[in-house]
């Protein structure tokens, strides 16, 4: 999937827009009055919302997946001065962190890719280990008020094949099950259209 991934942002430099996600900008008023100097963005993709934190004066450590993704946005931040570090980096494995070392995790539509819920759990576990006591951890996911839920194939359940990405589409109820479980204290959840997707947005808190 990587090599889609590269061959995707070879083509088209700005895939997901060019300004920060709306997503961003929310989450950045919130880590403001909660005092955040140093995240972490999984999936960070061609770095629009790391190059809109750092920017901000925010301390970014952003991984992904995909080699020309890392490429492009390294060279963004060494040309503005940004306080971004890259990573290649696939998120099934062990965050190459040390223990509370972040004030908050972040990632934009990264959680509803094909993982499996074995998998999604392991991940948020680790987002906890690395982050500190009441940190926090933002993320965002299709759900199933999406129009394309139910739509392509159905390649596990709850996962549909649109258009060569395998996406898996949230029931709130899935999302309180899977935060709630691995020890985080849920602050909100909203519903936000962002074209041409359907989104859960999550704002949650370590219990650590």
């Amino acid at each position: 999937m990587s090599k889609v991934w590269d061959k995707i942002y070879k083509s088209d430099k700005t895939f997901f827009g060019e300004g920060p996600s709306n997503f961003a900008l929310l989450c950045f008023n919130h880590m403001k009055t909660n005092n955040v100097h140093r995240i972490l963005e999984l999936g960070a993709g061609q770095g629009r919302d790391s190059i809109f934190f750092a920017s901000n004066g925010i301390k970014v450590e952003a991984l992904d997946y995909s080699t020309v993704a890392i490429e492009l946005v390294d060279k963004i931040a060494k040309e503005r001065g940004l306080p971004i570090r890259l990573r290649l980096f696939d998120v099934k494995g062990h965050l190459p962190f040390q223990d509370n070392y972040f004030d908050a995790v972040y990632s934009h539509m990264l959680l509803n890719m094909r993982f499996s819920f074995e998998q999604l759990h392991f991940i948020l576990s680790e987002i906890r280990r690395v982050l500190k006591p009441r940190g926090l951890n933002f993320f965002s996911v299709r759900n199933q008020n999406d129009n394309s839920y139910g739509k392509g194939a159905e390649v596990d359940k709850g996962i549909y094949d649109i258009n060569g990405f395998q996406i898996r589409f949230f029931a709130e109820k899935e999302i309180r099950n899977l935060v709630e479980s691995e020890q985080f204290e849920i602050l909100w959840i909203q519903e936000a259209y962002e074209e041409p997707v359907t989104l859960y947005l999550v704002s949650s808190r370590n219990h650590g």
